[in-house]
């Protein structure tokens, strides 16, 4: 089997427990007494291979280990295979104590179990996507939690995704979505190389789609915001894997750095949650692209504007309830420009920021932010 991460920790697991990870780039976990002892990176388990792997690592690490798990903690997402598997798995094994535990939450787990984080923080976990506990797809996340719960106070606006997973793989989709979301019929009237590409017929489906809300499903993605930009400055309108776009754009940006970078515009609506609305900054980047300004200093003004946005959001946060940790986690952190911008302003409004160092940072680190949640929900319960 692949080798296992074994991390020694102050926390202790008093019932062995099963953490089953997420489904893209998954690592399960098992954690007991003092130890997390954390499977290899699987990789996506829609692969059959890959799902088979799964199975007999699991095996494999509980008979090694000598272990039947008391507890189980998996994915809120209903449809993932990992939670599918660890419901059947409870069932086969007459485990009664479980917990679905939402993605974005264990992502700020995991980092603050990595740094040995106990007490309240504000949460900025911003990914591609994850499961929402109002059934929506986030993934541009602000909260503030505990080892314990946490709560939403803060998220990117919710934008439709039409083709649903197919926007994945198709960034144009998310492009057009948020033209059609701005411009609403004038977005065709727009003459930019976008819509000079596009085809006008299946534009026109789409539209209809988002209209009358056909197979678009709501998200808060950060990462599907990354994808629209990419498709409109770049013209990178296809992908053969999630991120492609994003990683693609933060090498763009990487040839367009400039000290005396202006952000663009976002717009904030405070309330019990903020939302944070970039509709303003596509209208500047349509502006940039007709005034011919290059494609490499727009994407590196679009990554200013990312850092600034996690600043203001802290901003708020912090003065609404007096936090001052940030734990940043999820794969757009990856990204080197916003990791390294996000600090930078961070530090300068005297936050303590913490990233990750021991768990992974994208979606490989969940089921250790599964565990320990676990862990502090039964412990409180006992």
């Amino acid at each position: 089997m692949k080798s296992i991460d074994i991390i020694n920790t102050e926390i202790n697991f008093k019932e062995p427990i099963l953490a089953f990870g997420a489904e893209l780039k998954n690592a399960f976990c098992v954690a007991d007494k003092k130890r997390i002892y954390r499977g290899g990176a699987l990789g996506n388990l829609e692969s059959l291979d890959s799902f088979i792997l799964y199975e007999r690592q699991i095996d494999s690490l509980l008979r090694k280990l000598k272990l039947k798990p008391r507890i189980i903690a998996y994915d809120l997402h209903p449809e993932y295979l990992s939670t599918k598997y660890a419901l059947d798995f409870a069932k086969r094994n007459h485990i009664e104590k479980e917990v679905a535990v939402q993605h974005h939450f264990a992502h700020i787990v995991s980092c603050m179990f990595g740094n040995g984080i106990k007490g309240k923080v504000i949460g900025v976990a911003l990914d591609g996507t994850g499961f929402g506990s109002d059934g929506n797809i986030w993934g541009g996340e602000f909260l503030i939690a505990d080892l314990k719960d946490f709560k939403r106070v803060g998220h990117l606006k919710y934008i439709p995704m039409p083709g649903g997973a197919k926007a994945i793989l198709e960034p144009w989709r998310m492009a057009a979505s948020w033209l059609e979301n701005i411009y609403h019929n004038k977005a065709l009237a727009l003459n930019i190389d976008f819509t000079k590409r596009l085809n006008k017929p299946k534009f026109k489906i789409i539209s209809q789609m988002l209209k009358q809300n056909i197979n678009s499903p709501l998200t808060s993605s950060m990462g599907r915001l990354f994808d629209a930009v990419a498709s409109l400055v770049m013209g990178r309108d296809k992908v053969s894997f999630e991120a492609q776009a994003a990683i693609e754009l933060e090498k763009l940006a990487f040839e367009g750095i400039d000290s005396r970078c202006s952000c663009y515009g976002v717009k904030v609506t405070k309330g019990d949650t903020f939302v944070m609305d970039p509709g303003c900054m596509f209208r500047e980047i349509i502006l940039d692209l007709k005034r011919k300004v290059s494609p490499e200093k727009i994407a590196y003004r679009f990554h200013c504007t990312v850092a600034k946005m996690i600043k203001d959001a802290c901003l708020i946060l912090r003065e609404k309830t007096k936090v001052n940790k940030v734990v940043l986690s999820g794969g757009v952190f990856q990204n080197r420009i916003i990791s390294e911008l996000t600090l930078d302003l961070l530090r300068k409004e005297s936050f303590s920021v913490f990233s990750h160092n021991k768990i992974p940072i994208n979606d490989a680190g969940i089921s250790v932010g599964q565990a320990v949640i676990a862990n502090a929900k039964f412990a409180q319960r006992g």
